[in-house]
């Protein structure tokens, strides 16, 4: 009798220290749960090692479990937040835009070429930064296994750009710098002119150099002129100001000057 109630106590007391002691194992499983901000980080760090990975080695060469080991993350995590290896291409080519570049915008004391010189920079500094050229080279190369995605992402990617460029000239207007006018088609000439054909060879990668910042100023004052007029850019405060250099005669090689050829002198 004893036995029994002196095993009941003790189980009774072990049972009753497993009672109290499961709350806790509960609380450390909540305690150990990825916070909000953890989860941030993670989905961050795996959109990061995803993008390098499909740049680096393309859509086929790339599989989830590179990713998940790259990033430090269980291949199940990745279904959970992201989904398949497909969705997480389509995550990064959305995403491809993310960088923050600041929108371009008319100031105080800016003029029109000012102005639109910010605004072409931007242009080429969204279109023409490493990972913009990178990401468009992925598009390019997985165009055939994903036309709908890419067109798709395109044509987004290039309505919302040009609505930036298009936001200035309505500025412009409202400042009285440019007239009453299609400020769309405006921002759509602009770009593609800033832009042009140079662009699509570097992504390509049949060329490599970059427009200059002479080459801006010279499409700036060619935009200028052939959609305000030329009476529009003489105004620039900046144009008025420009001292007129007139260029003075090269200087001849030495080899080229002639020494004066004296007669003989005649003798009696």
């Amino acid at each position: 009798m004893n036995t029994r109630t002196s095993t009941s106590s003790r189980t009774g007391k072990v049972a009753g220290v497993d009672r109290a002691k499961a709350p806790a194992r509960r609380k450390r499983n909540r305690a150990g749960r990825p916070t909000a901000d953890e989860l941030e980080r993670r989905k961050v760090k795996v959109m990061q090692v995803a993008t390098d990975m499909f740049v680096s080695r393309g859509y086929a060469g790339t599989t989830l479990l590179d990713i998940a080991k790259q990033a430090g993350v269980a291949t199940r995590t990745l279904y959970q937040h992201f989904g398949d290896k497909e969705a997480i291409f389509r995550e990064v080519i959305f995403a491809r835009d993310n960088a923050a570049i600041e929108k371009p915008s008319v100031e105080d004391g800016d003029d029109l070429v000012s102005a639109l010189t910010k605004a072409a920079r931007y242009s080429l500094e969204v279109s023409l930064r490493t990972r913009s050229i990178e990401l468009m080279r992925l598009m390019i190369a997985e165009s055939a296994r994903f036309p709908d995605l890419m067109s798709k992402v395109t044509n987004t990617i290039f309505t919302r750009f040009k609505a930036n460029v298009a936001a200035v000239f309505r500025e412009l207007c409202d400042r009285g710098l440019i007239p009453q006018g299609d400020h769309d088609q405006s921002a759509e000439l602009f770009v593609d002119l800033m832009l042009g054909n140079s662009t699509v060879m570097i992504y390509f990668g049949w060329r490599s150099a970059r427009p200059t910042e002479e080459d801006v100023a010279v499409k700036v004052d060619l935009f200028i002129a052939g959609r305000f007029g030329t009476a529009a850019l003489a105004a620039t405060p900046a144009k008025k100001a420009k001292p007129k250099v007139v260029p003075s005669p090269a200087a001849a090689p030495a080899s080229a000057i002639k020494s004066p050829v004296r007669k003989p002198r005649k003798t009696a």
